[in-house]
């Protein structure tokens, strides 16, 4: 809790929950950050020691008050030698340390990323996992280090809930760039294993109404964590209503548990990005922007991103289909992303979806676009940290995701007749696998090593394929001023969101065709729903094929739609 710390302190806010109803809501984790300890552990058992200053009754005395009126505790510790603060941390103490947790009542930890180590933050942060599991107390775990060096396979596998982006502040951009970020790795989220944001502080001095709004209902609708990191007894009544609005509650807790993802901005769809990953070994699980878990959507979760079909559309001309996901690539169209190559929905006639092989479409070639007469490229890249701005020196981009791709002009050496000419660039060379549905990279460099001084060669059978990729740097994803976000919600309902982040009121649409997101197919024509304003706790009535709202500046509305028995979703 933001400025409110000890026993005197955190009890205030127990007590608050209580009186407030915000436990009856949900809200039972009560957390402190750092200073609860001393600055050394006891000498003999080694255990750690509560500052007796901050909990005069003893931390396992007040855990147990808290336990009383229905609430729980959260402790914070540093899987370091020592805390941000300088606190013992944990390494080399986990089990010791769980141990301990689980003798005094802990129900939540928040484990921090207080240094860097060669030692791999997932063996350190999964040394303190097995301490808990072995501690014979659930323990929730919170852990850093993603937001520091993205990893698909560390946050679900060590943690129950893994912080996206550096520490949060109370301004309506930090909140937006956050929210960008968490919704980028929305695929990794899912029941039992959550996206952080960090925490929600909401406030009247430094936010409009309208951005406190956008604050909780976007943590809301990405299902992630809800902790309050306020002065609560002194919040506004409003923004304390905000906090206890039950229906976004319900969306925040729904139990098929996926996080509402970004599907449109400034009225089109949102692009998903590709990049390159080996060809030779698939990851232990792939992951698309396709949402696909639980309720009518159809999951596409676990199909091969790498995979690729051809269709000819008109002489020498061809769509390039990611199998995995259904969309097509396509030259980019949003100025925000990096990359110049992204995924749409496929349409036939549109230029910028169509490709030329410009040597053949059997041989090695480079592949042009259409609309842009440009060739799709490995761009020689390096990717300074924009979200800790604490590198030193520069780091690949694979540090903080793939590359993204780029478009550049075409090359050829045409009347090449010596043994070593060169008529290829290589960094837009590729190859067409029919037989293994693979778009492979032909040169047998490491394109993302290609900027150091002697580049990496791999074998060839190992060369990078072109796949769909949930990143291709640390910012987020495109936004724009108006965007509409939706997923699905248990008994066959969804969740759609308008947000208006530019400065003036903006009328958005809601198409029920957009919830697609090339997983669930609703058809506009016939789609039905039972639309209900939860911001407000108004019902708007049935609506078919979609709807529209006019959003305020720096504002957002959150609808809930209800299954009626005429809609059509296979």
């Amino acid at each position: 809790m933001s400025g409110v710390s000890g026993e005197k302190g955190l009890g205030s806010i127990a007590d608050f929950f209580v009186s407030s109803g915000l436990r009856e809501a949900g809200y039972v984790y009560v957390n402190t950050d750092e200073g609860w300890e001393t600055k050394a552990r006891d000498n003999k058992t080694g255990k750690l020691q509560w500052n007796s200053n901050a909990y005069p009754s003893g931390l396992p005395t007040f855990i147990s008050k808290l336990h009383a009126q229905g609430l729980k505790y959260g402790i914070y510790g540093a899987a370091s030698g020592v805390t941000c603060g300088n606190d013992p941390g944990q390494l080399y103490h986990e089990d010791l340390d769980a141990a301990t947790y689980a003798e005094w009542g802990v129900d939540y930890l928040k484990s921090d990323n207080c240094a860097t180590y060669a030692l791999g933050p997932s063996v350190r942060f999964g040394a303190m996992r097995d301490g808990l599991n072995r501690s014979g107390r659930p323990i929730m775990l919170s852990i850093e280090p993603f937001s520091i060096q993205p990893d698909v396979e560390e946050g679900p596998r060590v943690a129950n809930l893994w912080r996206v982006s550096s520490d949060i502040h109370s301004n309506y951009a930090t909140i937006m760039n956050r929210a960008d970020i968490s919704d980028k790795w929305a695929p990794l989220a899912g029941p039992g294993g959550w996206n952080d944001p960090d925490m929600i502080n909401l406030r009247s001095d430094q936010l409009s109404a309208g951005e406190n709004r956008i604050y909780f209902a976007l943590w809301a609708v990405m299902k992630a964590p809800l902790l309050l990191s306020s002065n609560l007894p002194r919040l506004d009544a409003s923004l304390i209503a905000l906090a206890n609005n039950s229906e976004l509650i319900a969306v925040n807790q729904d139990s098929v548990g996926v996080q509402a993802r970004k599907l449109v901005v400034d009225g089109q769809p949102l692009p998903w990005l590709v990049s390159l990953t080996p060809c030779d070994k698939a990851p232990p699980k792939f992951y698309a922007r396709s949402s696909g878990m639980g309720g009518s959507i159809q999951s596409s979760a676990g199909a091969d991103t790498r995979h690729w079909s051809v269709k000819p559309v008109a002489t020498l001309k061809f769509l390039l289909i990611n199998t995995a996901t259904g969309r097509c690539l396509s030259s980019n169209t949003i100025n925000q992303l990096q990359g110049a190559v992204v995924l749409l929905p496929c349409k036939t006639g549109d230029a910028t979806q169509q490709w030329r092989f410009d040597k053949g479409a059997h041989t090695v070639t480079s592949i042009t676009n259409v609309h842009a007469g440009l060739a799709l490229a490995v761009p020689n890249s390096t990717l300074t940290a924009q979200t800790h701005a604490k590198d030193t020196v520069q780091v690949s981009d694979a540090a903080y995701g793939d590359d993204a791709l780029v478009l550049v002009k075409p090359y050829d050496q045409p009347g090449c007749t010596e043994r070593d000419c060169q008529n290829y660039d290589e960094s837009q060379m590729w190859y067409y696998s029919p037989t293994e549905s693979l778009i492979r990279h032909a040169t047998y460099t490491t394109p993302i090593n290609r900027w150091l001084a002697s580049p990496q060669k791999v074998p060839t059978w190992r060369h990078h394929c072109l796949t769909h990729a949930l990143s291709v740097s640390s910012s987020g994803t495109a936004s724009g001023d108006t965007e509409v976000w939706g997923g699905p919600l248990s008994e066959g309902a969804f969740v759609m969101a308008l947000l208006n982040r530019g400065s003036k009121s903006a009328t958005i649409r809601a198409d029920f065709s957009a919830l697609a997101e090339g997983g669930a197919k609703v058809h506009q024509s016939g789609a039905t729903f039972d639309v209900r304003d939860i911001m407000k706790g108004v019902d708007l009535g049935k609506k078919v094929g979609g709807f529209s709202a006019v959003v305020p500046p720096h504002d957002i509305a959150v609808f809930k739609l209800s299954v009626q028995k005429t809609t059509v979703i296979v």
